[in-house]
């Protein structure tokens, strides 16, 4: 019993250990200034840039860095899908933006569900999945070098853009955490 005990605690230190060296996502921005937080929110590490700015998303798990540069640009808005058979937004309008994401160091899955759409109010909104805007952002597998890049679209009411921002989720560990935001 002794030995399985030790065995045990010997276990959930090095989890411990592992969860801990370096984990979690760090964001920063380059091509201008980061956009302050409210004093409440600056015990947060999420970084804010404006639309058209390039974030650097870097994360370090057991000695496995992932470096990834990701820029969102170009918002637009759409009252209706382009093509003969365009389909009309649901909530209100269709936002349209551009990313792209260039893998610096390591490996990084790049897809479009990695990004949501946050209103004011916290009201969050997952991709819209349409056909009409190209090139369309794809998932991709990323190595040390490679890019891709193409449209991503929110449905969303057209009031909430003006105080909205895009969302990209961590790296690593942290998938399923805020990394970055885009105040749009």
């Amino acid at each position: 019993m002794r030995k399985i005990a030790m065995f045990g605690l010997a276990a959930l230190a090095a989890l411990t250990l592992a969860c801990s060296s370096g984990g979690g996502t760090t964001s920063s921005v380059s091509g201008g200034e980061e956009q302050s937080a409210p004093a409440e929110a600056k015990e947060k590490t999420t970084t804010t840039a404006k639309v058209g700015q390039k974030v650097t998303l870097t994360s370090d798990i057991l000695g496995e860095k992932t470096v990834v540069e990701v820029t969102v640009a170009n918002a637009k808005q759409y009252k209706v899908e382009p093509g003969d058979f365009g389909s009309k937004p649901e909530h209100g309008v269709f936002l349209v933006l551009d990313v792209t994401v260039v893998c610096k160091d390591g490996t990084y899955h790049a897809n479009p569900f990695n990004f949501k759409f946050v209103a004011k109010d916290g009201t969050v909104a997952e991709i819209a999945l349409t056909i009409g805007f190209k090139p369309t952002m794809s998932a991709a597998d990323l190595s040390a070098g490679q890019k891709t890049n193409g449209k991503i679209v929110f449905d969303v009411p057209k009031d909430a853009v003006a105080d909205g921002k895009i969302q990209i989720d961590g790296t690593g560990l942290d998938y399923d955490k805020p990394a970055a935001f885009w105040a749009l």
